[in-house]
């Protein structure tokens, strides 16, 4: 009779089981069941494992079974049981891993006869309390060749519901979600909708030159699925204004030689899901910026056309070509981390970082006629080996983005991660990648926040907060005097500057106009956003609509918290010109009278 010996090794990936050449031998069912607990704000989870393993053969059997953690895993309180009561495990540990095994009491022997394992321990990391979120990273097991279940199980009463689960759960009832036998690797889940982050950028910017110059700097800005409150911008720019991309640029004046050191600092709000209320907006924008969005440039271009020509034009395959194609480089990040592009990654599979991804899958999808960009921001990661930051300057992270002709919307995609983690990253995304800029047009510009440097310093602090932001929704309205009479053959002009002096942007649909005998154009007005701080200038023009008639005239812009007003006397074209002339005649008479008057007191 032979033994069968098991082992399963846990790393920070997933579990792998070593079944050898025995693997005919047996079947092995898994139910991993995780009971999630909060104390104090803080997250740990019970964990039980019931693995079932059948003998396939008369002359086989189990005796012992191992499963190896990796030391970054916090467990206690470690039981173990088979069929016949409690066993002792036996514990190994080195530098990198924890072992435990067990050697079963009594295995049953005989085809078709079944061993029970049972484990239980506590772990108080495979949760994690990130702000206003939970976060879930489950490993699961490969090469199995039975069933596998797991059950996660909510505290009870939590107010927490799912929002991203990759892949989907098979159901959910009440505080229990299950998966059966997941194809993925990774279980990743997220409980809650929106998350929270602090954060502080700095910039130093420096004017090298002799002549004064103006230098523009990108703040985070809002998307479809970030949202930001500024609390602060130090010193103020003199100018704030969007470009095509969607960037939200600070100008700043420096005189020859000079330095400036800048703080922004907000509260950064990213959701599960696109926000309704910018779809309309987005859209607009994307039809000004499509012509550029199929370019190539300095990084997104593919000489060799030929290395690619099995790559369909959907973008599933493009972005699965560019997953599988590159190998991701820890140690590039270590070194002087030169930014490759897409031609020379593909000589170079193995040398790639975010920054290779990104532009691979850029320059390919152009090639394949798939509308892309680039994001440069902040990843949120806690664990640098499943999810690492590897964009130069302040370990930041970049993505790509295409835009889906079907549903009209910009959809975010990350294949570096889904690489390292085994966690999908095309069919839905999650909430910590945090935007700082956008690059459409040219894939250098602007520079994200992190690598506005003098020198070497830490100059992006980005945390993760439960505490919700306070919204202030404010616009500020100047115009030049309005006339208090118009006459009936002239057309009038007027600016309206808006100034946006909340701390949020301004998303607008057109405004309507309303008037009573006026002709006014624009019959709206429509300026799609204004980051805090940014202003816009308006042109109005208006002319009275009825002809040779006295009346009153008026136009009105509900404006958020502030409604704008102006009321005329319209005046016929001949009567103001009657007007015009009896009061150029009094003046002349009155010069007239005057002179006469003047000479007569010479004559005396």
């Amino acid at each position: 009779m032979k033994k069968l010996l098991i082992f399963l090794i846990l790393n920070t990936l997933y579990f792998i089981l070593y079944t050898g050449v025995y693997a005919q031998d047996f079947r092995n069912d898994f139910q991993v069941e995780y009971f999630l607990n909060e104390n104090e704000n803080k997250l740990n989870s019970q964990v039980k494992f019931t693995v079932t393993i059948t003998n396939l053969r008369t002359d086989v059997y189990v005796n012992q079974f191992s499963i190896g953690f990796p030391k970054s895993f916090t467990i206690r309180d470690l039981k173990a049981l088979d069929d016949y009561g409690v066993i002792t495990p036996q514990i190994t540990t080195t530098d990198s891993a924890t072992k435990i095994t067990l050697g079963f009491s009594n295995p049953n022997i005989g085809k078709n006869s079944v061993n029970n394992f049972y484990l239980e321990f506590y772990q108080d990391n495979l949760f994690e309390v990130n702000g206003n979120i939970w976060e879930v990273i489950i490993p699961t097991v490969e090469k199995k060749n039975g069933s596998y279940k797991i059950l996660v199980h909510l505290p009870k009463n939590s107010n927490k519901k799912i929002s991203i689960s990759k892949p989907k759960p098979d159901y959910i009832s009440g505080e229990t979600i299950t998966w059966n036998n997941p194809k993925t690797k990774t279980v990743y889940a997220v409980f809650g909708d929106t998350q929270y982050y602090q954060t502080e950028l700095t910039y130093r910017i420096k004017n090298p030159k002799l002549v004064p110059v103006y230098m523009d700097v990108a703040f985070p800005p809002d998307t479809l699925y970030q949202k930001i409150y500024v609390d602060k911008i130090v010193p103020p720019p003199a100018k704030v204004f969007s470009d095509e991309d969607g960037n939200y640029l600070g100008r700043y004046f420096l005189n020859p030689a000079e330095s400036k050191v800048i703080l922004f600092t907000a509260t950064i709000s990213v959701f599960s899901k696109l926000r309704e209320d910018l779809i309309a907006q987005i859209r607009n924008k994307f039809f000004k910026q499509k012509n550029y969005l199929l370019s190539e440039t300095k990084y997104w271009k593919i000489s060799r056309t030929d290395s690619i020509a099995d790559v369909s034009t959907d973008v599933k395959d493009v972005y699965y070509f560019v997953t599988n194609k590159l190998q991701y480089d820890y140690d590039k990040v270590k070194s002087e981390n030169i930014r490759l592009g897409a031609d020379e990654v593909l000589k170079n599979p193995n040398r790639a970082v975010c920054m290779e991804f990104t532009d691979l899958f850029i320059a390919l999808a152009r090639e394949k006629g798939i509308y892309s960009r680039e994001i440069q921001g902040y990843g949120f990661s806690q664990d640098p080996k499943l999810r690492p930051l590897s964009l130069v300057s302040d370990i930041l992270h970049s993505w790509p983005e295409y835009y889906d002709t079907s549903s009209q919307l910009w959809l975010p995609l990350d294949p570096t991660w889904e690489n390292t983690s085994g966690i999908d990253y095309f069919s839905s995304f999650d909430l910590n990648h945090i935007t700082f800029a956008i690059h459409g047009k040219d894939s250098e510009y602007p520079l994200p926040a992190g690598t506005y440097k003098t020198g070497d310093s830490r100059d992006v602090s980005i945390s993760a907060t439960n505490k919700i932001p306070n919204e202030r929704l404010k616009l500020s309205l100047e115009h030049p005097p309005f006339p208090r009479r118009i006459n009936d053959s002239q057309t009038y002009q007027t600016k309206i500057t808006l100034i946006n002096t909340g701390n949020t942007y301004f998303w607008s649909n057109p405004i309507p106009i309303r008037s009573s005998n006026l002709e006014v154009q624009p019959s709206s007005l429509s300026f799609d956003s204004l980051a805090p701080y940014e202003k816009k200038i308006l042109t109005l023009s208006f002319r009275a609509k009825e002809k040779n008639e006295r009346a009153k005239g008026r136009f009105s812009i509900a404006f958020p918290q502030e409604n704008l007003q102006a009321e005329f006397s319209i005046m016929p074209f001949y009567y103001e010109l009657a007007l015009k002339i009896s009061l150029g005649t009094l003046v002349i008479l009155s010069i007239i009278s005057f002179i006469i008057l003047i000479r007569k007191r010479r004559a005396k």
